[in-house]
């Protein structure tokens, strides 16, 4: 097998660098050599790192949005289980108001019964 390496790289010490498809080595002015074979990337089938780079954004995007609605769902079956009737909510109520008269507004258990931040 033979390798071949020219003077395909940017930058070039010609006017135009050389397009050469069957080497195996491109080398530039400074010096720097790659490989000219086909990157992960091409080998999936795409252009180049561009095209992954969008393709992958829209993935992650369309994944984002997928967690969030099954959040959503989720949220909402869990709210209708949850869901409280007018009688529940006045029992509830008649509760914390016969549990504060008993313990006495003054005191500082009167807090936890109520909703109100201040007094």
């Amino acid at each position: 097998q033979s390798t071949f390496v020219t003077d395909c790289g940017v930058p070039s010490n010609f006017d135009k660098a050389f397009e050469c498809d069957n080497c195996t080595m491109c080398c530039n002015a400074d010096d720097d050599c790659y490989p000219q074979e086909e990157t992960q990337v091409q080998k999936l089938g795409m252009k180049g790192y561009k095209e992954f780079g969008v393709i992958l954004f829209a993935c992650f995007i369309a994944l984002c949005c997928m967690i969030a609605f099954l959040l959503y769902i989720t949220a909402r079956r869990k709210d209708i289980g949850n869901s409280l009737t007018s009688e529940m909510e006045t029992r509830i109520k008649e509760n914390d108001m016969y549990a504060l008269s008993k313990i006495g507004k003054d005191s500082v258990y009167s807090y936890i019964v109520t909703d109100k931040v201040f007094g």
